[in-house]
């Protein structure tokens, strides 16, 4: 076990490095407020195994997400910074385990730590392990359950292949069905092109079987006996065929929306994936395995309908495992052009958002100084183009990881907390002390997080003839998503007319649709909080 004593002091460092500002990472909408709060009415109701929002059971998602933050919630209270933890944590521990599994397949450490460096630096994981959501934990599950279960076949091992189903188990209970389909389809290929019969009856064992149906179908069980159909219908039904066959956002639906994706999300290592790839792929053993991991999401979700940037976020490892030894080989290499492999895509990224800093600037969201960005990353660009030409290779590598983690740490202080707190209702729930006395509306954009956030119960009304489904040009199935409670805008007119003690908060972006409205005429307004106005009824409202 001492080889793997580097485990622990990596998971912290990891750890560190991605809760740095989450305290003050807001809860957004339209998604992470859903997660948190459903779970902290679980909390409230004291029922941690019954998602619910608005006080309405709901089948959006598994139980999985939603219990980690039910014990986030239970031992912290409900804060930002308990909201976040759950999910920090769960990238630390991705990319422990990773480094867990390179360990025990690469000799020496260095490996390890490199792909651990790799994998927390990289674009998508970093902004997902900052987000609530429920791939982070099927990320890891995947992880465990493939590294596991290739292992259990390649090496006999019962207990790894116990593992594996263990891990699947907690995949379905985290996402629903996929869970185990996707991990099977890479495993089944695999097998396909390797032709080793063997490996089918290591994979089928019947104590791993056994062990998944122990641990995931509990939930499902109690789900059905409690909800019916209705639990069917919603989870395994629109929550999965719906978003499979029917697109949630049609303009995204293209042939290569992911394959556009996956060299922008595995940013700045971009080229080492690809050269590393190139080098070391075979039509057999590990390679071969890895790279069916690769694309199979990227071929699944490319023939589903609905889209969405974290959808193929599991073929990410062995594209981390592919950067890597393409890092490794890159070492080896004596010119400083074959280099820029490494240094060209980190340089790229760097002076990407150097000139974003520069050149975009928006009057909604207050950032904080940006002058330590102007200053690091020309200082980091102009620093590893130095390295290279003194051919100084072997620190290219630690200073495109340090540079990198540098100007995540600045982007969070200066541009991630403003700008969540601008997909937020921090604004305007800061101020919502007064706000009990009064029905609460919102005008044709609801906003989860302010129920989060100050406990008010709140209502959505849109006008006569608005139609969300036409303006977001998506099929009206999608209004089944909608859980939150809505007022028939007739009956909110004549509480206007009739002076009730209301408030109904417009967000920017709807301000010139309610200047449109039929309400607008009978109200006015009363205060500015962020983004949203308030408007109350006039007084002289007949």
């Amino acid at each position: 076990m001492k080889q793997y004593r580097f485990l622990l002091p990596l998971f912290i460092t990891t750890f560190i490095f991605l809760t740095v500002g989450n305290s003050y990472l807001a809860v957004t909408d339209p998604v992470e407020s859903n997660y948190a709060l459903t779970a902290k009415e679980m909390v409230l109701s004291g029922a941690p195994l019954s998602p619910r929002i608005y006080d309405t059971v709901w089948f959006d998602k598994p139980i999985f997400t939603y219990w980690v933050l039910y014990i986030a919630y239970t031992l912290f209270g409900f804060s930002d910074f308990a909201t976040r933890l759950p999910f920090a944590l769960c990238g630390a521990l991705s990319v422990t385990v990773l480094a867990y599994y390179t360990r025990r397949r690469q000799n020496g450490i260095a490996l390890s730590c490199l792909i651990a460096a790799i994998a927390a630096t990289s674009l998508l994981f970093w902004a997902v392990t900052h987000s609530v959501l429920t791939d982070q934990y099927l990320l890891l599950f995947t992880e465990i359950s493939l590294f596991s279960i290739y292992i259990g076949m390649n090496e006999n091992s019962r207990l790894h292949t116990c593992i594996a189903y263990g891990a699947a188990a907690c995949a379905v209970l985290t996402k629903g069905p996929v869970g185990i389909i996707l991990p099977g389809l890479i495993i089944l290929l695999y097998i396909v092109c390797e032709q080793k019969s063997v490996y089918l009856r290591r994979l089928f064992r019947p104590e791993g079987i056994l062990l998944f149906f122990l641990l995931a179908l509990p939930w499902y069980v109690y789900m059905y006996r409690l909800y019916g159909t209705a639990f069917i219908d919603g989870l395994l039904g629109f929550n999965t065929m719906t978003r499979a066959l029917v697109s949630e956002h049609p303009q995204e639906n293209v042939i290569y929306y992911y394959f556009l994706l996956l060299p922008v999300a595995l940013l700045p290592w971009t080229g080492a994936a690809f050269y590393g790839m190139r080098r070391f792929f075979r039509k057999n053993g590990f390679p071969l395995f890895l790279a069916v991991w690769a694309f199979v999401p990227l071929l699944f979700y490319t023939v589903m309908a609905t889209k969405y940037p974290t959808y193929t976020y599991i073929s990410h490892i062995p594209f981390f495992y592919f950067a890597m030894l393409g890092v490794r080989c890159l070492r080896e290499a004596n010119t400083r052009k074959i280099h820029f492999i490494l240094t060209g895509p980190a340089i790229f990224y760097w002076l990407l958002f150097w000139l974003a800093a520069l050149f975009i600037h928006v009057d909604y969201v207050r950032l904080n100084s940006l002058w330590p960005l102007f200053i690091f990353l020309p200082c980091a660009i102009v620093l590893t183009l130095f390295a290279q030409r003194m051919k100084a290779y072997i620190v290219l590598p630690v200073l495109v990881c340090f540079a990198t983690a540098t100007m995540y740490v600045l982007l969070t202080w200066q541009v991630l907390i403003p700008f969540y707190s601008y997909r937020s209702t921090v604004p305007l729930a800061a101020n919502a002390a007064s706000f009990g006395m009064y029905k609460v509306y919102f005008f044709e954009e609801f906003r989860t997080s302010f129920v989060y956030y100050t406990g008010i119960p709140a209502l959505l009304v849109t006008p006569s003839g608005y139609d969300e489904s036409k303006r977001l040009k998506r099929d009206p199935v999608w209004t089944q998503k909608h859980l939150f409670k809505e007022e028939n805008e007739q009956t909110f007119s004549e509480l206007v007319k009739a002076r009730e003690k209301l408030l109904l908060i417009v967000p920017k972006s709807r301000l010139d649709d309610f200047k449109n409205s039929e309400f607008y005429e009978n109200m006015t307004l009363q205060n500015i909080y962020g983004t949203f106005s308030i408007y109350v009824p006039r007084k002289d409202t007949i």
